[in-house]
């Protein structure tokens, strides 16, 4: 089993069983879970995942599919709530809820959607999951409370459903009771998930009918292949009442069209681009280019060329795409990208810069700045621009990192270990931020200023380590 599937994979909220009749599931204040508890364990879980080899750090991808979180969370039952999505490196269409917020999105999902409002819909069934406590209703049910145990459970659950034999070894490490019961308590979550997503999915302006389509398209494929089905259908059954539920509440909504963004199948085109081998992904794009030259077709086959290293090629075809377009932050980024893989480091500087002074919050262009600007060898101003950014993004861990980057660049190992060990503890590694602390300690050549700033750091950062363990033990 993969590591992210035996760690990250450790709240999918449904599993293989029959349709009952949605029962009253009861008031979500019921639930003994709180949720500094829920957050705490997703943090955990979270920080497993960022070390897992799935873990797609794809600042594009990631600003995207927050955008689009962000959209539907504002029309959930739990508008204040905060959400933070991510992509998993992973072809199967599958999606996955995790305590404290975190929405997994694989990157087959992006790819196999045909249109925005059924990427949308499967994220507002996500969301449902976590605005209707179905994770602290499942920790509810086992009487867990110690971070430890409630991050096994977890676990024990996905070994589960996963294999019979790693669950018999999960079941007795972290000594879990009766799995099975958990499956069966959990059956009922799709069904409200369903009907609260549609809801979300509705309110926050897309066409409910997405949901629909989608989850009608993965039943059939299941029929058709059977024991390979989409992993979406074992992780997230459809019964034919599911179907029949949904089809139903559907009837009931006036139907709307809604035009994709135009970045929706751009984004698509990018996954795609980027799965298998570059040359089969240049002639799956070269086929689309020929058949149907949209923009997005052209952008697929600009990033599978810059992927085989064909520079010249790639940039005619980002060209084209530009001009089949209106104008977005995407394509700017992606000719600062081409001209920083062609090695024109004062080229991507000067395109960048440009881009920023029209879109000066798009994230992955800021970052991409500051890469463009390290190469051509102008740390000062590098630092003096993230300087800038963290008045208004003061939790960055991307910007801490390439801060740190900065400082090495400049010579200033102390204030570089900083830096670092800033992003490490916005990602919840409070025993790497101790570490590269101890390493700034070490070095002695920072001002009286900084060397305060680091002291008063590892104080903080040792008592937090210090109550991590105390809770992580608590029974």
């Amino acid at each position: 089993m993969k590591k992210i599937r035996s760690l990250a994979l450790v709240f999918l909220l449904s599993f293989p069983t029959h349709a009952l009749e949605l029962p009253d599931l009861g008031e979500v204040s019921r639930v003994t879970l709180s949720e500094s508890n829920e957050d705490r364990v997703g943090r955990e879980i979270m920080r497993q995942i960022r070390d897992s080899t799935e873990y797609l750090d794809d600042p594009v991808l990631t600003e995207y599919l927050n955008a689009l979180g962000d959209r539907l969370a504002a029309a959930s039952p739990e508008p204040g709530r905060q959400f933070e999505l991510f992509p998993v490196r992973d072809a199967s269409i599958n999606a996955f809820a995790l305590p404290g917020g975190y929405i997994g999105v694989h990157t087959g999902l992006i790819a196999a959607a045909r249109n925005e409002s059924e990427l949308a819909g499967v994220l507002a069934h996500e969301i449902a999951h976590v605005t209707q406590k179905h994770i602290a209703r499942i920790v509810d049910a086992q009487k867990s409370s110690g971070l430890a145990s409630l991050v096994g459970l977890a676990i024990a659950i996905l070994a589960a459903r996963s294999s019979p034999e790693a669950a018999q070894a999960a079941i007795v490490t972290t000594q879990a009771l009766s799995i099975q019961n958990q499956l069966d308590f959990t059956r009922e979550h799709e069904r409200e998930a369903d009907r609260t997503g549609l809801q979300i999915l509705s309110s926050a302006g897309f066409a409910p009918q997405g949901m629909g389509t989608f989850f009608e398209r993965l039943q059939a494929q299941g029929r058709v292949y059977e024991n390979n089905a989409p992993a979406y259908l074992r992780t997230h059954p459809l019964t034919f009442e599911r179907i029949a539920d949904i089809q139903n509440r559907l009837s009931s909504l006036p139907y709307r069209q809604f035009s994709d963004s135009p970045e929706f199948p751009l984004l698509r085109a990018r996954v795609q681009a980027a799965a298998g081998e570059a040359r089969d992904a240049i002639h799956e794009f070269e086929t689309r280019v020929r058949e149907q030259p949209s923009a997005a077709a052209w952008y697929g086959l600009s990033q599978a060329r810059l992927r085989a290293g064909e520079m010249d090629l790639a940039g005619i075809a980002l060209e084209t795409a530009i001009g089949l377009s209106p104008p977005l932050p995407l394509f700017d980024l992606a000719r600062a990208e081409l001209a920083l893989a062609r090695g024109q480091a004062a080229e991507a500087v000067k395109l960048s810069s440009a881009a920023l002074d029209k879109n000066s919050a798009y994230r992955p262009l800021a970052y991409l700045h500051v890469k463009a600007l390290l190469r051509d060898q102008k740390a000062r101003l590098a630092l003096d621009f993230i300087n800038q950014r963290q008045r208004i993004w003061t939790s960055d861990a991307t910007l801490f990192a390439l801060k740190a980057q900065a400082h090495q660049a400049l010579g200033q190992a102390a204030e570089s270990y900083l830096a670092q060990a800033e992003a490490y503890a916005l990602v919840d590694r409070t025993g790497a931020a101790i570490d590269q602390l101890q390493m700034a300690q070490r070095q002695g050549k920072a001002d009286f200023y900084t060397l305060s700033i680091i002291d008063a750091r590892m104080r903080e950062l040792r008592q937090r380590q210090q109550e991590e363990t105390r809770k992580e033990q608590k029974p």
